[in-house]
C-alpha cells in the first residue's frame, strides 16, 4: 500500500498550521506580496500584486492540487511548497521568529515520508542570505549556480542551486533524536 497522500493535507507543529490556501487568504496574500523586501526574492512575482492576482494564484494551486501550503499562526504569514522546487516566503512581520524553519521541517518530512520524493531541490537568489542560511541549516547541499530573470528586479539574477537527499535528511534526523 502506497503512503502517497492526496491534496490537500494539513501539517501541524507546535506553533504552525500548514494548510491549503483559501480564497479568504487573497487580501492578506496580496498585502504581504506587495512588500518590496519580500518580492525582491521571488522570481516570478512582480508588484503590484493585486487581490485578483492572489485569487488567481490560489485557484491555480487548488486546480493543480499543487503541494503548496499557507503558513498559518492564527493568521496567514507566508507560503511554502513543493511546486517545481522546494520554496517558501514569509511576510516581513514573521521574519526572524523561526517560522520558516519550523514549516520547512514539516514539509521536508512530508515530502520524504508521504510523497516518496528522493531529492528536494531549491534555488534561492544568490543574495538572499537568510534563505541560503536556512537551507544549509536544514542540510541542503550546494550543488551549482544558475541564472534566471527576476520580475521585481527586472534583470537576470544568479541563483544558488541546492539539493537535499532523503538519506541525508534521515541520517540527520536520527542523529538529532539521540
Amino acid at each position: 500500500m502506497s503512503k502517497v497522500a492526496t491534496y490537500p493535507v494539513m501539517l501541524t507543529s507546535r506553533r504552525l498550521l500548514l494548510r491549503p490556501l483559501k480564497i479568504a487568504d487573497a487580501a492578506g496574500l496580496a498585502r504581504m506580496t506587495n512588500d518590496p523586501l519580500v518580492t525582491r526574492n521571488l522570481l516570478k512575482t512582480a508588484m503590484p500584486f493585486t487581490t485578483a492576482d492572489a485569487r488567481e494564484l490560489i485557484l491555480r494551486a487548488r486546480k493543480k492540487k499543487s503541494p503548496v501550503w499557507a503558513i498559518d499562526t492564527g493568521q496567514l504569514v507566508g507560503l511554502i511548497g513543493l511546486a517545481g522546487e522546494f520554496g517558501y516566503w514569509l511576510g516581513r512581520s514573521a521574519w526572524g521568529r523561526g517560522f520558516a524553519s519550523e514549516a520547512a521541517r514539516l514539509v521536508i518530512n512530508h515530502a520524504f515520508e508521504c510523497l516518496e520524493i528522493d531529492t528536494l531541490h531549491a534555488s534561492p537568489i544568490a543574495d538572499n542570505k537568510a534563505s541560503r542560511h536556512l537551507l544549509e541549516k536544514l542540510g541542503f547541499q550546494r550543488n551549482g549556480i544558475a541564472r534566471a530573470f527576476c520580475c521585481q528586479r527586472s534583470r537576470v539574477v544568479p541563483l544558488i542551486r541546492y539539493k537535499l537527499e532523503r538519506l541525508t535528511w534521515e541520517k540527520a534526523q536520527s542523529r538529532d533524536r539521540r
